[in-house]
């Protein structure tokens, strides 16, 4: 017999934790963070004590109390144990969205995961550019004496701890011990992502991930729909974000909208999307071309296509961080040093406001600063973050530039608020001033409710059970066999 507990990704969008045990096996699939759990108890002031963050997320039940799964030191300091062997074989990650990964960070750095390589990169972007430990654990709660025989705290490189990151390739089966893995890519908004059909010693069972057929890579999708179908499925686990949504626009349509709009300004084009989601920056980079701009991205971005293009199965699938068609915008740091007279202030000063990671972009000859926007503000199409709209204060929009927002609508009241935030910035700077203005052009990453009916339907499982949802009726009205499951739900196949 095979089981399947859901510890999370089910009567809930994203938070997808399902454990698989097939003859002693152990084996999650995806390990990741549910926005509306967090959401319901925590929020940017108000988080888990890092002293204590695994007994407060247990009793609030955001993690299962699994013993032998958590890192040691977390483990230990909160009297969980911390001591005892592992039960759990592996990970399977289907991407690195957050609502998928965010809690790998707290797994043990021996339970290896297993991930395509694009989304090794990502977890590693995350890590590098911020402050996470997908990749590398940096061990807490650890202490020294110190030369003067008092007892320090130890920092820096003597408490990280690697990950077991094992990668795949796409379409070759490997084993976890008595589960035959098969990984499929499937087309979902950020590089990486796979599909998973599970063989163990007696059921198949297949794990959409998150897919669409709108994107990019569409032909990936119906790649795996028809190899479920050839699988004989005893179990599909079935997404369903938007299910109940109408057809989709295309990434392509976003191309062609987003170049209209390029057109039709006379100043400086301002533009939001998801940071990672490189199929969307690929519509920002041909539309740019194909408008004789240059699409201005952030160092984040720079640092991704770096690495994407410093790997040689990746290389050329996304245009480098040095393409002629792109520019590298260089922000203020933290001293803001950028335009201050460096006889007074020295080129290590200068440095130093800057992350290690950045440091290599400063002397980029595609490199710019707020000055050069300033003066050609025709010339570009300017990647602007949420997260950095005081970069508007320093490039000073001209009049005649327009703003285009390439992201998900709101869909709660805290989005909403955000929005209006936002917006805010481009009245006060003239770039918005009625509804019009406000260009909202995005295609999700997942599928619409054809897409998702073609999936249950010509997948031909025997059974279904819907995931990462809140509308399984759908799912219901297009198969005669599925079985709606709760969070720590165990269903035995």
């Amino acid at each position: 017999m095979t089981d399947i507990t859901f510890h999370g990704g089910v009567n809930d969008i994203g938070g997808n934790k399902f454990l698989v045990e097939d003859k002693g096996t152990k084996v999650f699939m995806d390990f990741g963070m549910s926005f509306s759990q967090e959401g319901q108890f925590f929020s940017q002031f108000l988080n888990a004590r890092t002293s204590n963050s695994l007994n407060d997320l247990f009793e609030l039940g955001i993690l299962p109390k699994i013993k032998g799964l958590y890192r040691r030191d977390y483990a230990k300091h909160m009297d969980f144990d911390g001591t005892e062997d592992t039960e759990i074989d592996a990970v399977l990650l289907t991407h690195a969205h957050v609502d998928h990964c965010a809690y790998i960070p707290y797994l043990r750095p021996d339970i290896p995961i297993y991930c395509s390589e694009e989304s090794k990169l990502i977890m590693q972007n995350f890590d590098e550019t911020g402050s996470d430990q997908y990749l590398t654990l940096k061990e807490r709660f650890r202490i020294h004496e110190g030369k003067d025989g008092t007892m320090m705290r130890t920092t820096g490189d003597k408490v990280k701890v690697p990950r077991r990151i094992e990668t795949f390739e796409s379409g070759k089966e490997f084993s976890i011990d008595s589960i035959d893995v098969k990984p499929l890519p499937v087309d979902h908004s950020i590089p990486g992502v796979h599909a998973f059909i599970l063989h163990t010693s007696d059921s198949t069972i297949g794990n959409t991930a998150d897919l669409r057929f709108h994107g990019r890579h569409s032909d990936d999708t119906e790649k795996f729909v028809e190899t479920c179908a050839e699988s004989d499925l005893d179990l599909l686990l079935c997404e369903g974000t938007r299910v109940n949504a109408a057809a989709s626009l295309t990434e392509f349509d976003v191309e062609r909208k987003v170049a209209q709009i390029i057109n039709d300004t006379k100043g400086l084009v301002i533009c939001g999307y998801p940071i990672r989601d490189l199929d969307r920056l690929m519509s920002f980079y041909i539309a740019a071309k194909n408008t004789n701009r240059y699409l201005l991205i952030d160092m984040k971005q720079a640092y991704l296509l770096k690495l994407f293009n410093e790997s040689p199965n990746l290389k050329g699938q996304f245009p480098s961080p040095t393409d002629k068609n792109i520019k590298v915008y260089i922000q203020r740091g933290s001293w803001g040093l950028i335009d201050k007279d460096l006889e007074t202030f020295t080129e290590r000063q200068l440095l130093q406001d800057y992350g290690t990671w950045q440091r290599e972009f400063l002397d980029y000859p595609n490199a710019v600063d707020y000055r050069d926007v300033q003066k050609n503000q025709k010339e570009y199409i300017f990647y602007c973050s949420d997260y950095r709209l005081q970069d508007l204060i320093d490039v000073k929009p001209s009049e005649g530039a327009s703003y285009i927002r390439s992201l998900t609508e709101p869909f709660n009241t805290e989005m909403e608020i955000k929005e209006d935030q936002v917006k805010n910035w481009f009245v006060h700077f003239g770039v918005i001033n009625r509804d019009e203005d406000w260009h909202q052009i995005h295609v999700s990453g997942h599928g619409d409710g054809e897409q998702i009916r073609h999936v249950v339907k010509d997948s031909h499982a025997k059974s279904i059970i819907p995931i990462h949802t809140q509308h399984d009726e759908y799912h219901k009205q297009w198969h005669d066999n599925v079985n709606s499951v709760n969070q720590h739900d165990l269903v035995t196949i």
